[in-house]
């Protein structure tokens, strides 16, 4: 009988909870490490039109990107979102188990399969050299950094980021024109890590939710960003999830997500 902790130790050895960072909340967020597990539903978000989808389809476990909990919860009603997503998923006997920025450090995890959507090669973490403001003050080191096969110009790039990723939304600085070759990448919002790919060489920057003063900076720097969007550059945790629970436990029966972006071009 498969259980969720069964599945839980799976996923714990590949992306140790150790690796998340300090504001992080993941591992088991609703549920019970007994509870045998037949169906599992895969999503970035714990949503309640997810949920939905979960209990249509009979499934015993979700697994998520982002975390159903991030703040201590005082109180779980029915008239608030959480309180309602809560309960529905305790009168449903859904567990649920997050993976988040513990998955996006892990070696093959988030970032890496980010990388090989965009068909880089010669991919490899950005080391402390590289996470640095000018000043010296340490940064985050979450992303990747590779290389195209072969230059193209930005707007092909583009092209094939929205091709990669089926960008609804997508926005990008710098001359369409502009030739690229060595590419940055950080899943989900990585506006804090324009530092880290200028010093480590990168001609463009992919991530999501860049801010005005963010692009700014790049375009000080000389960094071209694609902002492609948060859902777009994360929600590859369905594909990927589903492979390596497939690959770990065959018996399994894995439900994706139907989840679209929130945003339209």
């Amino acid at each position: 009988m498969l259980t969720v902790n069964d599945i839980m130790q799976e996923l714990n050895r590949f992306a140790p909870p150790d690796l998340a960072e300090s504001w992080d909340n993941v591992g088991l967020m609703v549920g019970n490490i007994h509870q045998r597990v037949t169906t599992v539903f895969v999503c970035l978000d714990v949503t309640q039109e997810n949920v939905r989808q979960a209990i249509a389809s009979g499934a015993d476990l979700m697994i998520s990107h982002h975390p159903l909990l991030f703040s201590p919860v005082s109180r779980i009603v029915e008239q608030d979102i959480t309180g309602k997503i809560l309960r529905d998923l305790i009168k449903n006997e859904i567990s649920v188990f997050s993976a988040h920025t513990n998955l996006d450090h892990a070696d093959g995890g988030m970032n890496d399969a980010l990388a090989d959507r965009l068909d880089l090669t010669d991919v490899r973490r950005f080391d402390d050299a590289d996470a640095r403001t000018p000043l010296g003050k340490p940064l985050d080191n979450i992303g990747r950094i590779g290389s195209l096969n072969a230059p193209m110009e930005m707007e092909d790039f583009v092209e094939l980021v929205r091709h990669a990723l089926s960008c609804q939304s997508i926005r990008y600085t710098g001359d369409p024109g502009d030739a690229v070759k060595t590419v940055a990448l950080c899943s989900g919002s990585g506006g804090d890590g324009i530092y880290t790919a200028w010093n480590a060489g990168a001609d463009v920057y992919v991530t999501s939710d860049i801010k005005h003063h963010e692009a700014q900076l790049a375009s000080e720097l000389g960094l071209k960003l694609i902002d492609a969007g948060h859902f777009e550059t994360e929600n590859i945790i369905c594909s990927f999830m589903t492979e390596f629970l497939e690959s770990a436990f065959p018996e399994l029966n894995v439900i994706v997500s139907d989840a679209q972006p929130y945003f339209h071009q």
